[in-house]
């Protein structure tokens, strides 16, 4: 009987809604059109961010050049080290071991990728310890729009600023020692690449969340951006690594990510398939990204609860 009412109950419902069809053809409409109002006022919330960043890295130039030919600087002890124990840039045992004897190209390879490293590492995380420097954080947080807002609009800042600083890198490497690379899966390398980025985003949202709370955030970004750029096979390829490391570097999108962009760039060897690299890294995506963001809103509260967000 019981059973009979609720049929009978859906039934009615259902014909009533056919009979307010139009009205609520209008209802979904006025829904949509408030959906894109608020996405619109996110994504200008997030490039608002991005250009004030741009702002003011540009009033201090010196600096900002700096940033741009650092890389270069950091890049040729690499270089030199290869050399000195190969003998040259062109090694037998390095292509026994890779499939790739230009030690140059190799290299550069892994280090253009890990330089997304030190912009989850340090660039999103010193964004908020400048907030606080400024003493402007509890006015950006006092903005009509989610805390996940403002974090977009950092990674956003750090991806332009990486991207062209990668890019000035990799016209100057490619044509001074002139290297070759294959075409043949530049969409597929960016795929890669995306994934990576936006996992390593997770540890930089968890590390900007740890600023609040953590006057002293850099102990941890140091200590993470060493570990994973040891275990990430930057320069040398993971079987060098003792067995427990190489299990660590698995756990990492940088692995994956250097690994499928030499793979497909210089035909390096790979001991897992495409396939296997790309769904690791959107679980790694799934999890970092996750775990970033309740660190950063947990630690949110609990610096509104003190009373101590935008102390520097």
């Amino acid at each position: 009987m019981q059973s009979m009412r609720s049929l009978s109950r859906l039934v009615s419902g259902f014909s009533c809604g056919l009979r307010r069809g139009p009205r609520q053809k209008e209802h979904w409409h006025i829904i949509k059109r408030r959906i894109m109002q608020r996405i619109i006022h996110y994504l200008r919330a997030i490039n608002a961010e991005n250009m004030k960043e741009w702002r003011i890295e540009w009033k201090y130039k010196p600096d900002f050049i700096r940033q741009f030919l650092a890389p270069f600087v950091y890049l040729l002890p690499y270089f030199l080290y290869g050399v000195a124990l190969l003998g040259g840039r062109f090694s037998e045992h390095l292509r026994s071991m890779t499939g790739v004897s230009d030690m140059i190209a190799y290299t550069f390879v892994g280090y253009l990728i890990m330089g997304f490293l030190n912009t989850a590492c340090w660039a999103m995380g010193w964004s908020l310890r400048k907030e606080q420097w400024y003493g402007t954080l509890d006015t950006i947080f006092a903005a009509p729009v989610p805390r996940w807002v403002y974090v977009a609009g950092m990674a956003a800042h750090s991806t332009c600023h990486q991207g062209l600083i990668m890019l000035l890198q990799a016209v100057v490497v490619t044509v001074f020692f002139a290297i070759v690379f294959k075409t043949t899966g530049i969409a597929l390398m960016l795929l890669i690449v995306a994934l990576m980025i936006i996992g390593l985003y997770g540890l930089g949202v968890l590390i900007a969340g740890l600023t609040i709370g953590l006057k002293q955030w850099w102990v941890i970004s140091e200590a993470l951006s060493t570990l994973m750029i040891i275990v990430t096979p930057i320069a040398y390829p993971l079987s060098v690594l003792p067995i427990f490391l190489r299990k660590v570097s698995l756990l990492l999108p940088t692995t994956y990510g250097v690994m499928g962009v030499r793979h497909l760039l210089l035909g390096e060897y790979l001991d897992i398939s495409m396939g296997t690299i790309l769904l690791r890294l959107c679980l790694i995506l799934i999890i970092w990204v996750s775990f970033g963001m309740a660190v950063f809103l947990a630690m949110d509260r609990y610096g509104r609860k003190k009373g101590f967000v935008s102390l520097y």
